[in-house]
């Protein structure tokens, strides 16, 4: 975003001002306004071309640029409050009123463009013009407009001061998001990549043979020396539980004996499902035939049944 502005506004001001100053097509005629055109134009050009060869960063060139258009456009206007005094008073009246919306436009601009500190410079570089011109010549001012760009104005700086704060407390909590997954990283000696691989099968409902072998080729043979190790434990523990429990109940089969245990934990028919990687309504079937295989009335609860024949 920053980019594109800063791109944009530079060439429009690059292309555009020498009509002004050079081609006289725009604008009023006259040396010094001429002047601050062509300074606008040269300040543009010399902080696009230090950007381009990278003398500047990104953001200190939108910075001065923004400022130091401002600084221009505050001049002239308050030249355009000066020269008023000596007649034309309407079409000096226009010209500033042109100008403040100039000056509106470009915070606009910087605000879009998240430049740190530049609306505050820019908004204090208006409103110090707009009083000094005031003082010279309040005929000049058309107050209702000066009224609407002033509140304008504010609205758009204390807007961007919000904006400002929400960027820089979200830029800090992804600086220190990063710093943790880096240290994590490091602890483990791993890429980012291989975490990916050897988080996403554990959390995923898919079965071994509907996984990922493009997201498991990731893992060093270390990582899936240690996965087999840890499988394996896990298998004999449970087939431990599940012989323990298959002689209270010899009537049930592995899948309800597994399911009967999770019901003794008083896990639910969701949770079951996510640790069985089974659907509800497979689970929901599963405690349908434990029921009926261990005789239990509707209004008995299984849990409590189990735990009872466990306990006894």
């Amino acid at each position: 975003m920053q980019l594109v502005l800063f791109l944009t506004v530079s060439l429009m001001s690059i292309f555009g001002m020498p009509l002004h100053f050079v081609f006289g097509l725009i604008g009023y005629r006259g040396i010094p306004l001429q002047a601050i055109s062509a300074s606008i134009w040269l300040s543009n050009l010399i902080l696009l071309t230090l950007f381009l060869t990278r003398r500047l960063s990104l953001e200190k060139s939108f910075f001065w640029r923004a400022v130091l258009y401002q600084f221009f456009e505050s001049v002239r206007i308050v030249y355009l409050a000066a020269m008023a005094q000596q007649g034309w008073l309407e079409a000096h009246q226009m010209l500033m009123l042109i100008n403040e919306i100039l000056s509106l436009c470009n915070l606009i601009v910087i605000c879009m463009g998240l430049v740190p500190l530049a609306p505050t410079v820019v908004f204090i570089l208006f409103f110090v013009s707009m009083g000094v011109a005031y003082a010279i010549c309040p005929e000049v001012m058309l107050s209702q407009f000066v009224m609407l760009i002033f509140f304008g104005m504010t609205g758009i700086w204390l807007y961007s001061l919000m904006v400002q704060r929400l960027v820089n407390s979200t830029s800090l909590e992804i600086s220190n998001y990063k710093q943790f997954q880096d240290s994590v990283l490091d602890m483990f000696h791993m890429s980012k990549t291989e975490l990916v691989a050897l988080i996403q099968p554990c959390r995923g409902t898919k079965r071994a043979g509907e996984m990922d072998k493009g997201v498991l080729s990731h893992l060093s043979e270390h990582t899936r020396h240690n996965l087999i190790a840890l499988g394996a434990y896990l298998k004999n523990e449970q087939r431990d539980r599940t012989l323990d429990l298959s002689a209270v109940f010899p009537q049930l089969t592995p899948a309800e004996l597994e399911v009967a245990r999770l019901i003794l934990k008083n896990m639910s028919l969701k949770e079951i499902a996510v640790a069985t990687g089974k659907s509800l309504s497979n689970v929901g079937t599963v405690r349908g035939n434990i029921r009926k295989k261990l005789g239990l009335d509707p209004k008995d609860d299984l849990r409590e049944w189990l735990l009872e024949k466990v306990n006894s």
